[in-house]
């Protein structure tokens, strides 16, 4: 049995489970087939090991018993006897003449209802055709555009790569609501890392942020509410800021 890809594959099982138990009602189709696919390649290196085992030797057979000489059997039939003689036939009951039945009368006739006249009247005249002015569409909202950042290191936190393997994919899947895809310890420890564990600022920056529109619109605020004051740009906060900042652009 191959124990480092068994303890490989069991890291991913616990990595996506923890992904897809953020959002339990948002599962998608992809992701229960790699969960299956992880679990099934799982199961496969315990077969291996089932394989490996060394065969147990089957007992040896019974010895035959002595052939013992078979009697012949005797029948005894019974000594056929005479069938009983059949009954005697039932009398016939004495047949009773019945009167014919008098002939029902005749139904009275219908009675002779006179039609009632009928007079036509002709359809009204159908409403005149009023050709409606088509509606022109309403403009298309304007496209959001965020500010460039002067600091390298926090225009850093929201440059992300093009994802290209399967997994990757999958953790960038979009979510409904940024505070339902957070776990409780995501949630506490975010509002203490990032948001100086004030409770208020953490929900209303969600609040706020499930509301807009695009991710540049997201950017800007965090930009001028939150990122500068409580410094995220800063080596200890960088990786859990670029985590969350990772979750917000799923929501758009």
């Amino acid at each position: 049995m191959d124990f480092q890809k068994s303890k490989a594959l069991l890291d991913k099982i616990n990595a996506l489970y923890r992904n897809i138990s953020g959002d339990p009602r948002n599962i998608s189709n992809i992701e229960k087939d790699l969960m299956r696919s992880y679990v099934l390649q799982f199961y496969e290196c315990f077969l291996q090991l089932d394989s490996q085992a060394t065969p147990i030797a089957a007992p040896p057979p019974p010895p035959l018993a002595e052939s013992k000489q078979v009697e012949p059997k005797i029948t005894l039939r019974r000594p056929e006897t005479a069938p009983p003689p059949p009954p005697p036939p039932k009398p016939e009951p004495p047949k009773v003449e019945r009167q014919p039945e008098p002939a029902p009368a005749p139904p009275p006739p219908p009675p002779i209802v006179e039609k009632p006249v009928v007079v036509e009247i002709p359809p009204p005249p159908p409403p005149p055709v009023v050709k409606e002015t088509p509606v022109p569409p309403p403009p298309p909202p304007p496209v959001y555009q965020a500010a460039p950042i002067d600091d390298p290191d926090l225009e850093e936190l929201f440059a992300f790569k093009t994802a290209t393997e399967l997994s990757e994919k999958l953790s960038q899947l979009p979510i409904g609501d940024i505070k339902k895809a957070m776990g409780l310890n995501e949630r506490i420890s975010t509002q203490a890392e990032l948001f100086g564990n004030d409770a208020n600022v953490f929900e209303t920056a969600l609040s706020t942020l499930n509301q807009l529109r695009s991710f540049d619109e997201a950017k800007d605020y965090l930009v001028k509410n939150v990122a500068n004051r409580f410094n995220w740009a800063s080596k200890a906060k960088k990786d859990k800021a670029k985590e969350f900042i990772k979750l917000v652009k799923r929501r758009y």
